[in-house]
C-alpha cells in the first residue's frame, strides 16, 4: 500500500508516524512545503521573546522522519489531484501515484481586507518564517500594534513586549478572549496584562492603513475615527482553512474540508485532518487536536479503530504567570 501525507504540520506528521507503525510494510511518503520538519508552533512567542533557541523549537526534522521509514518530501507540496487516476501532481513538477491520499495542509493566517493594506508591511504569525520576519523587524521597531485580542493575539502581544517594545492590542470586541471568558472574568485578565505593561483598544477594528512617519511604520485608523502608528502591525484575526486543492478536484468543503468521523472526504480514499479539515461543522485549529487526529487516522486506516470522537479541549493561555483557572477563580470571588 502506498499512503502520501500532504502536510508536514502536526496533524501531518503524526499520522505519517503512527501509519509506519501500524504498517510497517506501507510506503508511506510525507510532502510539505516548510523544509526543516516539524516544529513547535505553539512555542513561537517563546521563540521570538527570546527564550528558546530556534534549533529547539524543532520537533522532528525531515532525517528524523526517513530514519523511522518514512518517505519525506521537504520543500515540496500538493498542487494537483487526479482522484480517477489516484495521483498528485507537486510544486517541484512531479507525480506520485496513491492507494490512500491523507490531506493535512493545516491552515493560514486570516488578514482582513482592510482598506490600504496593500501599501503597507504587515506581519502574521502562524509559522516559524512568520517569527523570523518579526524577530528581524523588532531589533528596529519600538512599537507594535496587534489586531486580536483572542489567545494567540495575546501570546504574541506578550512576546514583542518581553522583546521590549510598547505594545497595544485591538480587539473588535468589548473584551478579551470573547470565546474563552465572560464579561467579569475578561475584566480580571484585562488589569492584569495592563498592569504588566500592554495597552489596549476594546470595541474597535482597523478601518485603513498608510504608510507611517518613517520608513516600515504604519498609521492604523480605527473604526472610531483615532489613528495609531506603529512599527509591527500584526494581524491575529483567526486562521483559513486551506482547501486547495481539495477544492479544486470536486471534494465537499466548506470552511474546510469537510470530513467525516473516519476523517474520509467526499471523495473514496481521500482523507482529510488537523487545521484543513471540518467534522460536523467545527475546525479545532489546536495543536493537540491535529496530533489526536493524526493519531486516530492512523490507527483507522489499519484497522485498529473504528471512527474517532473528539475530546473536549480546553486552551490555555501561554503567558508567564497568568493562568485562566486563576482568572476565573478572582472573577468569582470579586463582590458583584
Amino acid at each position: 500500500m502506498k499512503i502520501i501525507v500532504a502536510g508536514g504540520g502536526q496533524a501531518g506528521c503524526t499520522a505519517a508516524k503512527r501509519l509506519k507503525q501500524n504498517l510497517p510494510d506501507a510506503d508511506v511518503l510525507l510532502f510539505d512545503a516548510d523544509t526543516c520538519g516539524l516544529y513547535a508552533k505553539m512555542r513561537l512567542p517563546d521563540y521570538i521573546a527570546g527564550k528558546v533557541a530556534r534549533e529547539k523549537l524543532i520537533l522532528a526534522s525531515p532525517e528524523a522522519m526517513r530514519a523511522q521509514g518514512i518517505e519525506t518530501h521537504p520543500g515540496e507540496t500538493l498542487e494537483k489531484i487526479d482522484p480517477a487516476a489516484k495521483e498528485i501532481r507537486t510544486s517541484a513538477g512531479r507525480s506520485f501515484s496513491w492507494d490512500k491520499l491523507v490531506l493535512a495542509g493545516g491552515a493560514d493566517a486570516f488578514v482582513p481586507p482592510v482598506k490600504g493594506i496593500e501599501r503597507v508591511k504587515t506581519f502574521t504569525l502562524r509559522t516559524l518564517h512568520d517569527a523570523d520576519r518579526l524577530i528581524a523587524r523588532s531589533e528596529t521597531a519600538e512599537d507594535a500594534v496587534v489586531i486580536g485580542g483572542g489567545l494567540l493575539g495575546l501570546e504574541a502581544a506578550w512576546a514583542l513586549r518581553e522583546r521590549g517594545l510598547a505594545v497595544t492590542v485591538v480587539e473588535f470586541m468589548n473584551r478579551l478572549l470573547p470565546r474563552q471568558l465572560n464579561e467579569a472574568e475578561s475584566a480580571v485578565l484585562l488589569e492584569k496584562l495592563s498592569g504588566a505593561g500592554l495597552h489596549f483598544r476594546l470595541g474597535v477594528s482597523a478601518a485603513e492603513l498608510e504608510p507611517g512617519s518613517a520608513p516600515d511604520r504604519v498609521k492604523t485608523t480605527f473604526s472610531d475615527g483615532s489613528v495609531q502608528e506603529a512599527g509591527i502591525l500584526l494581524f491575529s484575526a483567526g486562521i483559513r482553512s486551506r482547501i486547495h486543492p481539495a477544492a479544486d478536484c470536486g471534494i465537499q468543503v466548506n470552511k474546510a474540508i469537510v470530513a467525516d468521523h473516519r476523517f474520509q472526504t467526499s471523495l473514496p480514499d481521500i482523507h482529510a485532518i488537523g487545521d484543513c479539515a471540518e467534522i460536523d461543522g467545527r475546525t479545532w485549529g489546536l495543536w493537540v487536536a491535529a496530533k489526536d487526529q493524526g493519531e486516530a487516522l492512523g490507527d483507522i486506516l489499519a484497522g485498529k479503530r473504528d471512527s474517532f470522537v473528539s475530546p473536549v479541549y480546553a486552551p490555555s493561555l501561554k503567558i508567564s504567570g497568568i493562568q485562566l483557572k486563576d482568572i476565573r477563580q478572582d472573577a468569582s470571588a470579586k463582590p458583584q
